[in-house]
């Protein structure tokens, strides 16, 4: 009797499962969905892997930026008569420094960049002042034709980055990291920091 009850039990919980089924194949089959998918408001979006856009942004402040690193450069404009004299080397007041550098550096980068290059410069009363003789004082960092640009990490406001710089002529190279961030609606470059140049 009981064998018969289970038997039968089970043969209505099929026809049950069977019966659901087909009811909601049945509902699912004449729901309409008139909703229309807009694919610019998706949430998921893909990404650039190939970083074209931040590599863009790293080589426009860096084609910029070069320049200032070999000293001997046409962005900074000096004061002839302006001059003060430091162990025996004469410094001339440079007149466009903050113009040059307020959209390239943010402040950790502009402190970086003359820490780096200060035996080049001179500052009194908040004023820089640059090496005179600059023909002897070339540094050759980031002089080359041929420039790569590798993609280290990205986030919403920073991108770290690697520059390699070959100068074929002369066989030169400069290997460099950077770090750019975003602030208020600009990049800018708040380090620099040379491994190598040979």
């Amino acid at each position: 009797m009981k064998n018969k009850l289970s038997f039968y039990g089970i043969i209505i919980l099929i026809g049950l499962f069977v019966a659901f089924y087909f009811i909601a194949s049945l509902f699912l089959e004449h729901m309409r969905h008139d909703e229309e998918i807009n694919e610019e408001n998706m949430a998921i979006t893909e990404n650039d892997k190939n970083y074209n856009d931040e590599i863009e942004i790293v080589n426009n402040l860096y084609q910029n930026v070069r320049i200032l690193y070999d000293v001997v450069n046409s962005k900074f404009k000096v004061d002839q008569d302006d001059i003060i004299v430091i162990n025996d080397i004469t410094y001339k007041k440079i007149t466009n420094f903050d113009e040059v550098t307020s959209n390239l550096f943010t402040l950790n980068g502009l402190n970086k960049y003359i820490s780096d290059l200060g035996s080049y410069f001179a500052i009194t009363n908040d004023l820089y002042y640059l090496a005179g003789n600059l023909v002897s004082y070339q540094t050759y960092y980031f002089r080359g034709d041929d420039t790569k640009i590798y993609i280290l990490d990205v986030s919403d406001n920073v991108i770290n980055a690697i520059i390699y710089e070959k100068w074929t002529s002369n066989n030169k190279n400069t290997l460099a990291t950077i770090r750019v961030i975003k602030e208020e609606k600009s990049w800018l470059i708040d380090d620099i920091s040379i491994l190598v140049s040979e």
